[in-house]
């Protein structure tokens, strides 16, 4: 079990952190790993928080939770979420689980503001000087049937730009699915990354059947680092974009 004394310093960073932060309701573990460092609790990061994670879950496996009083777990069949509060003892029930939600949809809105796919396209905006339409559907751009064999879904597209008449697309700009999403099977017998790549065929034509302009980027047309993420350079990065829309730049 974690040793009595890092738990105390543990819970002495996480007072600390709420008194300094009193705004701040419930937040992600991984986001104090900074502090925990400071005080010396921790040598270094890795994989966003494990080090926290792991004293946590040895503690929960033990029944000695209570031990850090500030910890809120969210847990289902496929996920453990690992939270601080400000104190267990004042956030209970439905409020509790509302500031859960409420963070994981923080989370995710943040981490997609911050992704390289919202990158590409601020790119594309401030070349244009037009805020895009993100993940515009169109009523004749229609993926598979159902399962009920009567209803579609209209696909969406990255970025259309109306001004234009343009759809911007970004090719393997979502990070690589899942091996078990990428496997299972969809509706159309085919597996996810399979159906994808059938998807995006069907955008280009029929965008382009209806006098839609389409414009792909690519990941590849930037530099980016081993995990095919994006190594940000606003300046050869903007002039990547002005060379892929040219035609309507001014």
């Amino acid at each position: 079990m974690a040793e009595e004394a890092k738990i105390n310093q543990i819970n002495k960073v996480i007072q600390s952190y709420f008194e300094n932060n009193a705004s701040e309701t419930i937040v992600p573990v991984k986001k104090l790993m900074p502090e925990f460092i400071k005080a010396g609790i921790f040598t270094k990061d890795l994989k966003h928080g494990k080090p926290i994670r792991d004293i946590l879950r040895e503690l929960d496996k033990n029944d000695a939770l209570q031990q850090i009083p500030y910890v809120h777990v969210d847990k289902n069949e496929q996920v453990t979420a690992w939270y601080f509060v400000p104190s267990t003892d004042t956030k209970k029930g439905t409020s509790l689980k509302s500031e859960v939600v409420k963070s994981k949809r923080e989370q995710a809105k943040q981490a997609h503001s911050e992704s390289d796919n919202a990158y590409i396209l601020n790119l594309c905006d401030s070349v244009l000087g037009k805020k895009a339409v993100r993940q515009k559907r169109f009523d004749f751009l229609l993926g598979d049937f159902h399962k009920d064999g009567k209803t579609r879904t209209k696909l969406p597209v990255d970025a259309y730009y109306k001004a234009y008449n343009l759809v911007i697309e970004q090719l393997d700009a979502i990070q690589p699915i899942i091996v078990e999403k990428r496997n299972k099977k969809t509706v159309s017998g085919v597996g996810r990354a399979e159906q994808n790549k059938i998807y995006e065929k069907r955008k280009t034509s029929v965008l382009k059947r209806n006098k839609i302009t389409v414009i792909s980027i690519s990941y590849s047309d930037f530099k980016c680092d081993e995990n095919k993420t994006i190594i940000r350079n606003l300046e050869s990065d903007l002039e990547i974009v002005k060379v892929k829309l040219k035609e309507f730049v001014k």
